[in-house]
């Protein structure tokens, strides 16, 4: 399936209408490229901080569709938590908003940021605090993609 953009509060009611608001799901991987390298010569190259900067995570499900992706771009904090003791990594019901001008990025034309936590009673004040609950992970980003995926 194509990329699906996520760019209205509509789009995000239908990314979580089609994954049941990520109800009995649970990340199988994530992949974060960062754009920042250092070439040949020992110079440090930056990432562009809105292209740059991306997250990608997949899911599976126990509903269907059964496996999708997000991808974030222009990631600006994210906490992704593995394993804890007493605690399971399956999620009863993800949060995704937008928000406006919670962090301050002098590379952004938009003050606005797309929030994901697999916590449906996040809050961005735990973020800020970092006091996010500690089976908690969320990701700030600029924008936000995502599609179905066929399960190999």
């Amino acid at each position: 399936m194509a990329w699906k953009e996520v760019k209205t509060d509509a789009d995000i009611e239908e990314l979580m209408q089609t994954c049941l608001g990520f109800h009995d799901s649970c990340v199988v991987s994530a992949t974060y490229v960062s754009g920042d390298r250092v070439d040949e010569k020992g110079a440090m190259w930056f990432g562009d901080a809105l292209e740059g900067h991306s997250l990608n995570i997949l899911f599976d499900s126990q509903w269907e569709p059964h496996r999708f992706e997000l991808c974030f771009q222009g990631v600006r904090r994210m906490r992704l938590i593995g394993a804890q003791d007493n605690y399971l990594n399956d999620i009863y019901e993800a949060y995704l908003q937008f928000h406006e001008e919670i962090l301050p990025c002098r590379y952004r034309a938009s003050k606005r940021v797309i929030v994901w936590s697999d916590h449906a009673e996040f809050t961005l004040k735990d973020a800020e605090d970092g006091l996010a609950e500690p089976g908690v992970s969320y990701v700030i980003a600029a924008s936000l993609r995502w599609r179905i995926m066929e399960k190999e």
